[in-house]
């Protein structure tokens, strides 16, 4: 099924700042996206991409928030999509925080009303990063990876990289291992998730998903404490090819009913 397009009757005019950052000293590419008539300062969501770049859902989704009065900020961890230095699992937990950094030291963002969304693999990384910075408001979570020991067996998690790993630098098949190992032994999601509340919590899932199975959604909703909400997308896959505007509708809904 091919992509949908999300069509704007009447465009809201914005800016697109390029970000540079560093993380363990490599330079980190990134992206804020302005609306240009906000009269008080927009709400900053960051979006974090899955493994091994950005899924075409997530543009679409950073020009709808746009649209919506947000301003969506995104970037590349190490080692993939023009960021230097080598990709890491480990490594992208601590790309975030730097981002999550510049984020909150902005005066020109509503940093009290800051969300963050992730997507797959940077759904797994924005619910720790909540976990444990108590500045984000709002999390939502795309088919995100969860559960690792008990949904993702050791096959499908080598199908995942060998298929990932030709497009991120200085990440060979033993290392990615070696580190989902690590990750499913100290940062399984379901462990950290119910640090969220009292913030608002939403996951997405597509019901024909086959890279990540529905279930990971399940259990970490039923891990979650309130305010929590979870949206299965009838007939959408890991991308949600073809089903973009339901999910982004569901996205900016729920950010709406969040800002204060």
């Amino acid at each position: 099924m091919p992509y949908d397009v999300v069509v704007h009757m009447k465009e809201r005019s914005y800016t697109v700042e390029r970000l540079i950052f560093k993380s363990a000293g490599h330079k980190l590419i990134g992206a804020l996206h302005k609306p240009s008539d906000m009269k008080t300062p927009p709400s900053p969501v960051l979006i974090l991409h899955g493994f091994p770049g950005m899924a075409p859902i997530l543009s679409d989704v950073v020009s709808s928030l746009c649209q919506a009065g947000f301003a969506p900020m995104t970037f590349h961890y190490k080692g993939c999509w023009g960021s230097g230095g080598s990709y890491s699992f480990l490594g992208a937990l601590r790309d975030t925080q730097k981002a999550l950094d510049l984020v909150v030291g902005r005066k020109d963002l509503d940093i009290y009303n800051l969300s963050i969304i992730g997507h797959s693999f940077g759904g797994l990384i924005a619910i720790l990063m909540a976990a444990k910075n108590e500045m984000i408001k709002s999390v939502a979570a795309l088919c995100p990876v969860a559960n690792m020991k008990a949904e993702l067996s050791s096959l499908r998690a080598k199908n995942i990289l060998q298929k990932g790993l030709p497009f991120v630098t200085g990440f060979p098949m033993r290392k990615a291992v070696k580190e989902w190992k690590t990750l499913s032994r100290q940062y399984e999601p379901i462990d950290y998730v119910e640090k969220i509340s009292s913030r608002s919590f939403l996951l997405i899932h597509g019901d024909k998903d086959d890279i990540i199975p529905l279930s990971c959604s399940k259990i970490l909703f039923s891990k979650a404490l309130e305010p929590k909400s979870m949206s299965i997308v009838n007939g959408a896959d890991h991308i949600f090819a073809g089903y973009h505007k339901k999910t982004i509708e569901l996205i900016i809904s729920w950010l709406k009913s969040n800002i204060k």
